[in-house]
Order: structure tokens, then sequence, then C-alpha cells
């Protein structure tokens, strides 16, 4: 499958009505992604299976018409082959017509490793397309550089996390019982990610500023950063950040200045528990197992629609890039 095609872009459509994602209750965020990404890979290569020369299918001239799961492009600018999966049988379309546009909200939260604008612009577009919307009143940036070095967070997907969802936190008189001592070690940590990370968050963060800007996008948000370098990024921004995500499952208590400057800034404190190696491990082995010799995946998008005045989770899905092993043949 998938011969000479070099990138894959794959959406899930949505997976709350996957009967065999239902099943497995408990699953963490990776197993989740990793199994609708499997599902989704079968479903295609079931009513899909012929094999693509160039990005092409064998038979697509005699028969144009035969596959509404494949959707082929070439970028212009490396003429790479691009192969777009998707689940046409799935629901999005008509779950999204079922209630007026107003009483939807619609929240995306996107997993990059990389500083890159065009895979960020063309992650945004992927999500567009594929809940047929205009605009999105939320977004959430998740950007995890080097991975891979950093040893703290080898054991994330084993830590058990009461979060299963993103949620306001109360922290009651958490902040009051925090020593001098811990404040500052909070900000000496703080500090260091912070200069690692910042300069890639803002080149990010002024492609997401210009769907804000375009009305496409109604409010930004950065997830796993400390309050120095939300701080640091709310001072620079034209667009201020209204949403902080944390991941408690990494700390015993969320650090003082990030609470503190949350509060005095209007900025949403929620809670997740995605783990930050979410594209390098089980989504990437899933690829692999199932025939598509994978390198890694550039970029995901997690889209969640919910019906306002209910409260109801109409619709999750995901939308992911990968890069392909090379072939020569």
């Amino acid at each position: 499958m998938l011969k000479s095609a070099s990138k894959v872009t794959i959406n899930t459509g949505n997976v709350l009505n996957l009967i065999d994602i239902k099943k497995k209750a408990g699953q963490n965020v990776t197993e989740e992604l990793s199994e609708s990404i499997k599902l989704t890979l079968s479903e295609w290569g079931t009513q899909n299976g012929h094999h693509l020369q160039n990005g092409t299918s064998k038979s697509h001239a005699e028969n144009s018409q035969d596959s509404e799961y494949m959707v082929v492009s070439t970028s212009a600018t490396n003429n790479e082959a691009v192969v777009n999966i998707t689940r046409p049988h799935d629901d999005v379309h008509n779950k999204m017509a079922e209630e007026e546009r107003k009483n939807l909200k619609i929240g995306v939260k996107i997993f990059i490793n990389e500083d890159s604008t065009t895979a960020l612009t063309e992650c945004m577009e992927n999500v567009f397309t594929a809940l047929h919307t205009e605009r999105i009143e939320n977004v959430i940036l998740a950007y995890n550089p080097d991975l891979t070095t950093r040893g703290e967070n080898k054991d994330e997907n084993n830590t058990k996390s009461t979060f299963t969802k993103a949620s306001p936190m109360s922290l009651g008189s958490n902040v009051g019982r925090v020593s001098s001592t811990e404040i500052e070690a909070d900000n000496e940590a703080d500090a260091r990610k912070c200069e690692a990370i910042l300069p890639g968050i803002k080149i990010l963060w002024a492609v997401l500023e210009d769907y804000v800007k375009e009305g496409r996008v109604q409010q930004l948000g950065v997830a796993d950063v400390g309050g120095g370098c939300l701080r640091k990024l709310h001072a620079w921004a034209r667009v201020k950040p209204t949403i902080a995500q944390i991941n408690l499952a990494s700390c015993c208590v969320v650090p003082p200045s990030l609470h503190a400057f949350c509060k005095a800034n209007d900025v949403q404190l929620l809670t997740h528990a995605d783990p930050p190696d979410l594209l390098s491990l089980a989504a990437v082995k899933t690829l692999s197992d199932a025939g598509i010799g994978c390198n890694n995946l550039e970029w995901c998008a997690r889209y969640q629609v919910h019906i306002k005045c209910r409260g109801v989770l109409a619709l999750k899905g995901y939308v992911c890039k990968a890069t392909l092993e090379n072939r020569n043949n």
C-alpha cells in the first residue's frame, strides 16, 4: 500500500461512532489515537485496495469515480506525492448539520514538534476541511520540540492521571502552601524550558494570529508552558492567549507563577492528560504495523465539537500527517 507516496494525511472522522474504540474503555490518549488511525487505514485499505504509482492509482484514469476514500495532491514546492485518506461514511457532515452553527463550539488542539509555519498552516486547513466549517472557536497549541532528549518525560504514558479531559481547575489553597524554595525552583525550571521552546512558539503563534485576524479562529491557547513563559508570550503576542493547559500527570502542584498570572490576566487554566510524546510513540508504531513504513508524524490535530446549550460532545476526531519511508523503487 502507498508504494510511491512520500506523505500521507489521515482524517479519522468522528471517532465517537467507532464501535471498536467504544469497547476499549479506559484507554489513554495515545491508544485512542493509534486505534483511530488503524481503523481508518483498515477501512481505507478494504475499500481502496490498489497500489499507488507516484501518488496516483494505476486504474485511476479508467475509474476516476471508483474511490471516495482517496484524494491525491502534489506539493508545488517539492513535488511530493501526498495521499489524503478519509472515511467517507463518517457522520461528521451530518452531525455538524444537525445543529445551527451558532449552537456549536469547536475546540482544536494541535500537536506539533517543529516550528514549521507551512506544517501548521497545512494542519489548520485540513481541520477546516474535515469539519466543513469556516470558523473555529478555540485553538490550543502544543509545541514539544526535541522530545527524545527529555528523559524526564520517558515514562509519561505509564503515569495514571485522574484527569481524562480538559477541565477548569479549582486550586483552593494549594498555592498558599507552597514554600518560597519551591517557588524559586519552579521559576528556574520554567526559565530553562522557556528558553528552549519560546522561539518556536512565537513562530507558530504568528500563524495562528493571522487566523484570528481573518475571523476564522476566535481564541488561542497554549499547552504545557510555565508561568514565566506564558507571561513572555502574553507580552509579545498581538493576540493574547486566553487558555493555558497543564498536564498534572507530570507535577503535583500547579506552578504558583502560572496560577498567579492566569488569575491576573483572565486566562482560563485547564488540565489535560495528553502525553508530550503523542506524535512519536504508539501512533507511529500503528502506521508501521498497518503496512506503511513511517518515519514520523509531522503534526496531529484533535478536534472536539460541543453543543453549547447542553454541553454535549457531539464530535471528536483526529487529522494527522505522516512522512513515509523513502522508496527508490
